[in-house]
């Protein structure tokens, strides 16, 4: 299994897989553009839980719906940021978009609650 899906009112959550890289990144977007679109989503979160590397194409997923969800007055959240995500994370800079939260990893936006 390489990626995971969940939807819960207009929450989608992705479980990122292992490797998060040119290979599946590609997938990883369309999916989450056409869930985001079909369910008229407003938060998308992202669950490191399983992500061991992760390389720019991982990076540009992250950013590309970090633009959408800003664009549409949505959210972004990461949860369960290994030390290694979050080493990669702070050195692309999308730490500065998505705010450490404490006991549940990263979160952007309206900070109203998960």
């Amino acid at each position: 299994m390489e990626c995971e899906y969940r939807i819960n009112g207009m929450e989608l959550s992705i479980v990122l897989p292992r490797e998060l890289d040119h290979h599946v990144a590609d997938g990883i977007r369309q999916e989450a553009d056409l869930l985001v679109d079909t369910y008229n989503i407003r938060r998308v979160i992202f669950d490191f839980c399983r992500t061991e590397f992760m390389d720019s194409s991982g990076i540009g997923v992250i950013l590309g719906r970090y633009r959408s969800m800003k664009f549409s007055g949505g959210q972004i959240r990461a949860v369960n940021v290994t030390s290694r995500s979050e080493q990669i994370l702070k050195m692309s800079g999308l730490e500065s978009i998505i705010d450490s939260q404490e006991g549940v990893g990263y979160g952007a936006g309206n900070q109203g609650g998960a």
